[in-house]
């Protein structure tokens, strides 16, 4: 799936190891999506996370990558890019974000970045880097079961209003990669969990 830049796009980023992707990141990039009438999402698999250098993805970049093409591959207004993949190393958001505003600028395009974040992200964010500059240039969009404000410690004011002002009240489907992974080691159904293409990948290439 190749990705298209057009003039005033206004696109969200999600990144994340995706490991494996399932219905609960199609359900949060869908909401953000049809809320906040965005134009695009931009799915970036990870290809090490700065906080889990201690604990890697399960599953190889390559294989990731191939799982998010094919959960993504029936939406329309869903992309994906390789570059924190093919990136060596731990994958920083900020060096996605400014290489697409780079790309955008190259093609003479002017577009609006947001980063689509789970409300779990939220308490670790000041600790990624360059945080602040990270929010100025893609104010996070962030999928809430309450829709409530975060307790934004750690944050600087401006940060938890930039972070605030994209709080978005959605339902949440509690699914996580780690369960999957365990019910996939005891041979338990994830039909439920996972897009069927990605099942049918993970069983044919023996993951997890």
């Amino acid at each position: 799936m190749s990705l298209a830049f057009s003039k005033h796009k206004k696109i969200g980023l999600f990144g994340g190891s995706f490991d494996p992707v399932h219905f609960g990141h199609l359900h949060l990039a869908l909401e953000m999506l049809e809320k906040h009438g965005l134009d695009q999402v931009i799915f970036a698999p990870a290809n090490i996370s700065p906080f889990k250098k201690q604990a890697p993805p399960h599953t190889g970049a390559s294989d990731r990558l191939e799982m998010v093409r094919l959960a993504i591959e029936p939406v329309r207004h869903f992309s994906l890019v390789r570059w924190e993949i093919e990136r060596e190393g731990p994958s920083y958001t900020i060096d996605t974000v400014k290489k697409m505003y780079e790309e955008a600028d190259q093609k003479g395009e002017a577009w609006k970045l947001h980063l689509i974040l789970g409300e779990d992200a939220l308490e670790g964010l000041p600790k990624w880097k360059d945080a602040e500059a990270l929010v100025r240039l893609a104010p996070p969009l962030t999928g809430s079961r309450t829709g409530s404000a975060h307790s934004f410690s750690g944050y600087s004011k401006e940060m938890a209003a930039i972070v605030e002002e994209g709080i978005t009240k959605i339902p949440i489907l509690e699914i996580s990669s780690t369960a999957i992974r365990d019910r996939l080691k005891k041979k338990m159904f994830c039909g439920h969990l996972v897009p069927g293409l990605v099942l049918d990948y993970i069983y044919s290439h023996s993951l997890y």
